[in-house]
């Protein structure tokens, strides 16, 4: 063992510029392959949001656009000053030129995909097996999940897209269904989303969909976030969206309206009070229906949504300012809330009203949203970054949220999964030593004024320290090492981690990653050797886990490498081996295949799972197999 962890160790001073981007970016980086920006639509603020430009390679697009009006080719990129062919080649998945074309209904340079994917578990699990004596509970399906997706782009202004999925245990692929049509112009009628979508407003505290890095070394871009406007939904998770009719008006260079109107079937759980009246208990989102008590779950609740969103950017000063408002009803009321939960919002209708801004001051930019609920509850983020210097930057983030504070579809950043009874700093630092050497810093510190779970004290605090060294070899290596310290409810949480990626040789790479972390006497640890061999047709990965962890408090999580267009970002805990081979063939132009095959093996259980999942057994092998076909 001593052999393995100095070898690992050794090959972690080395890193690579990859394909495969940090964890903290990755699932971004997969909606924009699937969801390529449009280099003749796309606004400053999705440039921003997307993570993959730098401000001044904005501010040159933009100019260069204003300068020119419409691109006839992406190979125009290579004339934009600050563009070199290293990053057009970065970025050159995730672009595209569609011409604009003054007949929206007619295909121009059109691009369509239709994608089929299915995985399962190798071995039994309970629920797939016959109904015995102590628990007759079986699902009504068969063992596989299965997506079929379909996405098209007829030209610049018009694209759609659908999903059917099922998960393992239900009985039908149209389970979960989901789809849009979304027009865009540069005319008054800005943009029409019919079908399922998100909305993007200001800094999260009403409407926060889209991707958000949260906490994270990138504490310039984990500060602030980006007014999206609506955004067609596109993704297989079944709860967090919106189902209607969403459009946005252009009505002069300084002023937007965007508006919505959305009815949805939710699940739920329900129960009935002491004069037979019907109630919400909770809100169940893990879209499961594999039994008949999941199954009753289903579409046990209606949601009825309308708001608006009115965006003032005066052009004499570079200030944004919105004004945001959303009305909820639903078909059944949540009660009042007992012990930690009595300050909660209760009812059936809610209204959510926020004003956000943005404004940047010479070198700094500051945002802001102060948004308040029906129950006369409020929430505040207040934050703003800045360049001190070419090689320092500096970032802040204030925010306080009330203990009854709600709304639906808040995602503000936060040491708790909600954003209510909280209050915290969050101070980000990052200092470019050298071309090659950069570090990044954070500091949270937080403090929950009210009870809250398996907490009953009040004015509990804690707080979070992170700092990553990273360095690279250009074309040959990057990687980094990085130390976080999490102390909350007198609980030190220590974890640290050294990774590192090294091209021995054109077309092969490796990867290496050493991770652990320390919970009072408890050290959990992973090992991660990846192989990666991209060579014409084929991209073939293979990695190797070691992992070592005493409980699941201390378990660690790093990304793990999939089929295309997925994402997974597992939690590795207990004593097992985990091994993962993935292949992908590009057939021809159209066609391409990839297949998975992930086994892990524990060395401290008989079984693994629990309730309808579990298996007997100490493995558990998952399959994945993917085609997808291309037409352009």
């Amino acid at each position: 063992m001593k052999t393995l962890l100095l070898l690992l160790i050794s090959l972690a001073c080395f890193a690579q510029i990859s394909t495969q981007e940090e964890e903290e970016k990755q699932s971004s980086f997969d909606y924009y392959l699937a969801n390529p920006l449009n280099i003749n639509v796309v606004s400053e603020t999705e440039l921003q949001s997307s993570l993959l430009f730098s401000s001044d390679q904005i501010a040159a697009f933009i100019a260069f656009r204003k300068q020119i009006g419409t691109f006839q080719s992406i190979l125009e990129l290579q004339t934009i000053p600050a563009w070199d062919l290293a990053f057009l080649r970065r970025i050159h998945d995730y672009v595209i030129c569609h011409p604009m074309n003054p007949r929206w209904w007619k295909p121009n340079s059109s691009t369509h995909q239709i994608l089929f994917k299915t995985d399962w578990t190798a071995e039994t699990k309970k629920g797939f097996t016959d109904p015995d004596l102590r628990s007759k509970t079986r699902y009504v399906g068969d063992r596989t999940n299965q997506t079929l997706r379909y996405r098209g782009q007829l030209n610049a202004n018009l694209r759609m897209g659908f999903l059917l999925q099922k998960d393992a245990g239900e009985k039908d692929l149209s389970d979960f269904s989901s789809g849009f049509v979304e027009f865009k112009s540069k005319g008054i009628l800005e943009k029409v989303i019919l079908g399922d979508f998100i909305n993007q407003w200001g800094q999260g505290l009403v409407q926060s969909g889209g991707f958000s890095l949260g906490k994270s070394f990138e504490s310039i871009k984990a500060t602030q976030k980006f007014n999206l406007g609506g955004l067609a939904y596109s993704s297989s998770v079944e709860y967090g969206y919106y189902q209607g009719i969403n459009f946005t008006l252009k009505l002069t260079e300084f002023l937007r309206i965007q508006t919505f109107a959305s009815y949805r079937n939710l699940d739920a759980t329900t129960g009935i009070d002491s004069i037979g009246k019907t109630y919400l208990r909770t809100r169940v989102e893990d879209g499961f229906h594999r039994t008949s008590s999941e199954i009753s779950h289903k579409d046990a609740m209606q949601e009825k949504t309308t708001g608006a969103n009115i965006t003032y950017s005066p052009l004499s000063i570079p200030l944004v300012l919105q004004l945001n408002g959303v009305y909820t009803l639903w078909s059944l009321p949540k009660p009042i809330g007992i012990g930690y939960k009595q300050p909660e919002w209760s009812g059936n209708k809610l209204q959510n009203y926020s004003i956000s801004f943005q404004y940047p001051f010479r070198n700094i930019r500051m945002v802001g949203e102060f948004a308040t609920s029906g129950n006369r509850q409020y929430s505040l983020i207040q934050s703003a970054a800045t360049s001190l210097s070419k090689k320092l930057d500096a970032s802040y983030l204030f925010r306080h949220y009330s203990a009854g504070y709600f709304s639906p579809k808040s995602n503000g950043l936060s040491e708790n999964s909600e954003n209510l009874n909280e209050w915290g700093l969050f101070l980000g630092l990052g200092y470019q030593i050298n071309k090659r050497m950069k570090l990044s810093s954070y500091v949270d510190y937080f403090c929950f004024p009210g009870p809250k779970y398996q907490v009953v004290a009040s004015n509990t605090f804690g707080w979070e320290f992170l700092s990553r060294l990273q360095w690279e070899k250009r074309h040959s290596a990057r990687g980094f090492i990085q130390g976080k310290w999490t102390r909350k409810e007198e609980k030190d949480l220590i974890q640290i981690s050294l990774d590192g990626h090294f091209i021995a040789i054109k077309s092969w790479d490796f990867h290496v990653r050493a991770m652990a972390s320390a919970l009072g006497s408890e050290i959990g640890y992973l090992l991660l050797q990846d192989v990666k061999w991209d060579q014409g047709k084929w991209n073939v990965q293979g990695r190797f886990a070691f992992i070592n962890t005493p409980s699941y408090d201390t378990r660690n999580y790093a990304y793990e490498p999939g089929v295309p267009y997925s994402f997974l970002l597992p939690a590795y805990a207990g004593k097992a081996i985990k091994t993962t081979v993935v292949m992908a063939y590009q057939w021809n132009r159209e066609i391409a295949i990839a297949a998975k095959y992930a086994r892990i093996q524990y060395q401290d259980r008989t079984e693994v799972g629990s309730g309808l999942d579990a298996i007997e057994g100490n493995t558990k092998t998952d399959i994945t197999l993917q085609i997808s076909y291309k037409m352009h």
